[in-house]
């Protein structure tokens, strides 16, 4: 009855209220998951599949409960990968499940069991402990049954665990007795003595929790910042906001949270009440210790820190003083006092403002080297609706050669605008003056106006003539269907400025990517993507739905902006693998026993995924079409002769490069330099040697820069991204077709560089390294044959290849031709990692083995 309920349960469902109560069994593995992946994504999936309950209805969810840690609701896959991590002895499954205790669990950590209790009393639902998890009480495997986690209550070091007084041999169960977790050991007497306990942890958080109706009542939302091992999540109930970030990982953590929608708030951490810098327009920067959780209430009205000190980052920008706006840049021949005011203006933007903030940019690609003037090559007004944009192209005066960048602007002034100032803050070149009024000049990127605007342009084909040449939007079939008829309302997020490119989202929509460094010619990614969502209809790689491009007064093209569609993703494949072997080998660490044969079952399932996915791509790509730049070609006479001379050539070079500055490579490196030299006629006639296939073959496009970080991991499977090509080839290069082999010998040498990134890491010792190598050669080995055999098997048939066991000489060939290239990329840029090309080049020429 419910007036028999204590006060606190009567307050919380209301009065007479029924009140329906359902577990929530997929939950709980899915939190265990997240912790041994160090990967937000389990509980992420699971809750965004969790379906709406009614209000009077409310779910239990648990981190162990009275029965075993129940299986049921899980996929096959993911049965066996708990089992794999918490149960390897047999004598621990029962049934479908776990009988373990939450402490055994989490192998006694304690930072690691309040990890899992702050994810439990902070998750949706009514939260239920199961006796002895609040004192970290251990379980009796050896017992039958389930009754190995039903051992007494551990309330004291007392007769019994003072459970009873009965002799000890009539107690049904006997009481856990082992150093660890027995109960002399563990117990509560003990643990209300001692402040810093367990219990009285879960006493604090009980009652922290207890003080907020989100918890209980509120809406979930995720954030999703860059950091896949911060899993991070909103409580909303009425106006009482909760942030909840965990560090899912073993190591301390950085994130970035976009918390633009609570700017000025201050965020009191729940457990101190400590007060936290306030939130403002830049993304919101936290570091988390080890297996490490925050609770903030995000608050209005608690006061900033005292020790806070608000930095006014625009102060220290140039001051530009205009007289009408965007035409203070372009000269007038009639007046000569504007022109010489425009001469003035102008100078100083290309010489001052635009090489300063340039240089500090991520896309600037001559990293170190001074800019001397950055001049408009060409530029428009731009005036969609009611805004005004100035979109330039310009030719940025270095050491080398000027280089094309493309650089929109936006203009915001203080009085009208000021909500869009605050959104330019972090993007801005320079503050600007036009007689009384006061305003900041800043990359357009950071406008959501003008994302939407270029969006919109694409949508409708338009075209804008520019001084010189003409901008040209162009959407595909595919722009209706992936960009919806709400494009005003889909909210835009912060750009992120990233190598040569800048990515702004639109909802989960949209993907548009800005081109910085500028190449003229028919750019790949936009031609590959169009082929593949218009014409093969690839369902696994990113549909494109459009471009923006400029034309030259010659029509050659110039690729400005890529509009795709949104993914979903839990990472690229570097980051899955690089966190794959690192749980790997720290487990192998910690282990004295030989690993299983299987170990690595989970992982090599994605990797014949990925075979798969790999040769249906170049199935796509050898559709026969209409379009000559993607007919495939047979092979013809004198190709194979001169790709062997390619690669002859790129000997050559490589080991003249080796001979220049050998002196300057590492100590460690020393070696194997010297060994390639002394073995250069081994060298070459392992290049000779390599044998060509009987059968035919054909040469299509494909896709050119194929590795791990080139694939996305989405549920299980794999989205192929990034059709630009090798960044060191010019783009007519990057357009000729050639044979697919040279993505597959790609991507085994990303495995190679992915096993010697995990065994570089800094927190290995030399001991530690020699190891863990055979087990990451064998890893290599396994996920090398893994993808060679699916990838193999999808081939089969097609008409690529007369047979793929004819043309591993090629696949041989083309590896060398990789390594080669890597290994004069890595002298001129990352000479710590010189051995890892160096090693895999003499391993491919029999010179030594693969160490």
């Amino acid at each position: 009855e419910a007036n028999q309920w204590p006060e606190d349960v009567r307050e919380y469902f209301g009065e007479g209220d029924e009140c329906h109560m359902a577990y929530h069994f997929p939950l709980m593995p899915r939190i265990y998951m997240a912790i041994a992946q160090e990967d937000r994504h389990p509980v992420v999936e699971i809750m965004q599949q969790t379906p709406e309950i009614p209000e009077n209805c409310q779910w239990a969810i648990f981190l162990r409960n009275h029965d075993e840690l129940t299986l049921e609701m899980v996929t096959s896959k993911e049965r066996d990968y708990m089992y794999r991590m918490y149960a390897a002895d047999p004598r621990a499954r029962i049934n479908l499940g776990i009988r373990r205790r939450l402490a055994p669990l989490m192998e006694n950590d304690r930072e690691r069991i309040k990890l899992m209790n702050s994810l439990l009393l902070s998750m949706p639902g009514s939260p239920i402990i199961y006796y002895g998890d609040e004192i970290g009480m251990g379980d009796n495997i050896f017992l039958g049954d389930r009754n190995g986690v039903r051992t007494p209550m551990q309330w004291s070091p007392d007769r019994n665990a003072g459970f009873s007084h009965a002799d000890p041999q009539r107690l049904y169960l006997p009481p856990i007795m082992d150093p660890i977790y027995g109960y002399e050991a563990v117990n509560v007497e003990a643990q209300m003595r001692e402040p810093s306990s367990l219990l009285n942890w879960m006493r604090r958080m009980l009652t922290v929790r207890s003080g907020s109706k989100a918890f209980g009542r509120g809406r979930l939302s995720f954030l999703s910042p860059g950091n896949r091992k911060i899993l991070a999540y909103l409580r909303e109930y009425g106006d009482e906001t909760i942030l909840c970030v965990a560090n899912l990982g073993r190591s301390a953590q950085p994130v970035e949270l976009d918390l633009a929608a609570y700017r000025g708030r201050v965020p009191l951490e729940m457990m101190g009440h400590t007060a936290f810098p306030p939130i403002g327009e830049l993304p919101y920067l936290l570091t988390l210790p080890s297996c490490g959780f925050y609770w903030f209430r995000l608050s209005a009205d608690i006061e900033v820190p005292s020790w806070h000190e608000e930095r006014l980052s625009l102060e220290e920008r140039p001051v530009l003083v205009l007289f009408d706006g965007w035409t203070s840049f372009f000269r007038d021949r009639v007046v000569p006092w504007r022109m010489r005011m425009a001469e003035k203006l102008r100078g100083q933007f290309e010489t001052e403002v635009l090489p300063r903030h340039i240089a500090a940019q991520r896309w600037y690609a001559a990293k170190g080297a001074a800019i001397k003037r950055a001049a408009f090559r060409d530029w428009v007004l731009w005036k969609p609706a009611q805004s005004s944009w100035l979109i330039m192209l310009l030719a940025v005066e270095a050491e080398a050669e000027p280089t094309s960048y493309f650089l929109p602007m936006a203009l915001a002034w203080e009085d009208n605008d000021e909500e869009q100032l605050r959104a330019l803050a972090g993007a801005t070149l320079a503050r600007v003056r036009q007689q009384s009024q006061v305003g900041v000049l800043a990359d357009a990127f950071a406008d959501e106006a003008f994302s939407r605007a270029l969006v919109t342009a694409i949508g409708a084909g338009r075209e804008v003539a520019c001084a010189q040449g003409r901008l040209r939007f162009t959407p595909t079939a595919a722009f209706a269907d992936l960009a919806g008829d709400a494009i005003d309302t889909l909210p835009i997020g912060r750009p992120k400025f990233q190598g040569s490119n800048t990515v702004v989202t639109l909802g989960e929509r949209l993907f548009l990517k800005g081109y910085r460094h500028l190449r003229a010619g028919v750019n790949p990614e936009f031609e590959v993507g169009r082929f593949l969502t218009e014409v093969a209809h690839f369902p696994n790689c990113v549909p494109v739905a459009g471009a923006l491009e400029y034309l030259a007064g010659d029509g050659t093209p110039t690729c400005l902006a890529l509009l795709q569609g949104y993914v979903a993703n839990q990472g690229d494949g570097w980051s899955t693998t690089q966190d794959y072997l690192e749980r790997t080998f720290e487990g192998h660490l910690l282990t004295a026993s030989e690993p299983p044969e299987d170990m690595h079952g989970a992982y090599l399932s994605l990797v014949h995924t990925l075979g798969v996915r790999t040769a249906e791509l170049h199935k796509a790509l050898s559709l026969v079409s209409g379009d000559p730049a993607f007919a495939p070609e047979a092979l013809a006479e004198g190709d194979l002769d001169a790709w062997r001379k390619n690669v002859h050539d790129d000997a050559e070079a490589t080991l003249a490069l080796l001979t220049q500055r050998q002196a300057q490579f590492p100590e460690s490196a020393q070696e194997n330099a010297g060994t390639l030299l002394a073995g250069r006629e081994r060298l070459l006639d392992s290049i000779a040697a390599c044998a060509m296939p009987a059968g035919s073959c054909r040469k299509i496009r494909y896709h050119g820069d194929f590795h791990l970080g080139q694939v996305l991991v989405a549920s299980n499977d794999f989205v192929i991204i990034d059709f630009e090509g090798e960044p060191a080839r010019s783009l007519a290069e990057r357009r000729v077709k050639h044979s697919p082999l040279r993505d597959v010998a790609g991507m085994l040498r990303s495995f190679s560089y992915a096993r010697s990134a995990a065994l570089l890491r800094d927190t290995y010792s030399d001991a530690e390294r020699a190891r863990l190598a055979p087990l990451a050669r064998d890893w290599e080995r396994q996920a090398r044959e893994t993808f060679l055999s699916a990838y193999g098997e999808t081939v089969e048939g097609c008409g690529l290849y007369g047979s793929f066991d004819e043309v591993q000489g090629l696949i041989a060939l083309f590896e060398l031709e990789k390594a080669l290239y890597e290994l004069r990329y890595e002298i001129g840029n990352r000479p710590a990692w010189i051995n890892v090309p160096l090693s895999g080049v003499l391993a491919l020429c029999a010179l030594q083995p693969d160490r």
